[in-house]
């Protein structure tokens, strides 16, 4: 194939690959699920091959359900770590800049302070295990590329917790979120926006400290507290007639399979140093709800 080099995104059709996609443009091609199964090494190798002449590599592809994860660890590890590594060495023999995203849960329960991106990390969960194990992978595989941390992305596709949250506050009297679990919400087409900045800043990317960077957007909440935000952009903009409660639980009360990490908060000052600002999710929550109408 010929023309202009693109950027390839994996996993094109998710939150943040929509909105990599979205940004690029002409300048992007895009591969999902229907393009190429990746946990196959060979079916992954042959669609980026076939993708054309390539300016970067952007991995979005992720396992994300973090419960169903702790009985499908194969299926998991072989998206989050063997396929991210497979893509790192591929960009590693065009010497093309690479960025896979990972999570703040490759950290256990926080003691109130944000994660910096050299501290230890240690998962508590079978995904936060498949994600340290990406980044593992792309550094052993390409020690140039770039890991990009983030956490809670939303944006406004279907599949995330403020549509979550808008449908359960228009069918039910009241709600109950945990309290203990803290994060930055993060919307998609923000961390897009720097992702590619940075990709496109050859001495911007070599600035950032062991190929590590945390991205996410402005103030951490708890899940309750965002859920009440959410609750409440939703009436303002009459996507909800009421703005029903929201009960504080502890974590311990809510059943899962899966043990989450406490107040797990990334410490953003490197990128903010460098100049990269996603804005915060409060000027950003509105535009999520409002797709809901759609």
């Amino acid at each position: 194939m010929t023309g202009a080099p693109r950027t390839i995104v994996i996993g094109a059709a998710g939150q943040v690959g929509s909105a990599l996609m979205a940004q690029l443009g002409d300048a992007g091609v895009g591969i999902t699920r229907q393009d190429a199964n990746i946990t196959v090494r060979s079916e992954l190798i042959s669609a980026l091959d076939n993708a054309g002449p390539t300016s970067a590599l952007i991995n979005a592809a992720a396992y994300i359900d973090v419960e169903r994860a702790e009985h499908e660890r194969d299926l998991a590890f072989a998206i989050n770590a063997d396929a991210a590594g497979w893509a790192a060495a591929w960009a590693a023999e065009r010497g093309i800049p690479f960025v896979h995203y990972s999570t703040e849960y490759v950290f256990p329960s926080g003691n109130g302070n944000p994660w910096r991106e050299s501290d230890q990390t240690g998962p508590l969960n079978a995904y936060g295990e498949s994600k340290r194990a990406g980044e593992i992978a792309v550094r052993e595989s390409y020690p140039r590329g770039l890991v990009v941390r983030t956490s809670w992305v939303y944006s406004e596709q279907s599949n995330n917790f403020v549509r979550k949250v808008l449908q359960l506050a228009a069918t039910k009297p009241s709600l109950s979120m945990v309290a203990d679990q803290w994060g930055s919400p993060t919307f998609a087409p923000a961390l897009a926006e720097a992702t590619l900045r940075i990709t496109q800043d050859a001495a911007l990317a070599s600035s950032i400290a062991g190929g590590v960077i945390h991205l996410a957007s402005g103030r951490a909440v708890s899940r309750a507290e965002f859920a009440r935000a959410i609750i409440a952009v939703g009436v303002a903009q009459g996507v909800l007639k009421l703005a029903v409660p929201v009960t504080d639980i502890s974590t311990d009360a809510y059943a899962s399979a899966a043990q989450r990490p406490l107040h797990c908060v990334l410490d953003c000052s490197q990128s903010e140093a460098l100049g990269v600002h996603l804005g915060s999710w409060e000027e950003s929550l509105p535009i999520a709800v409002r797709a809901a109408r759609s």
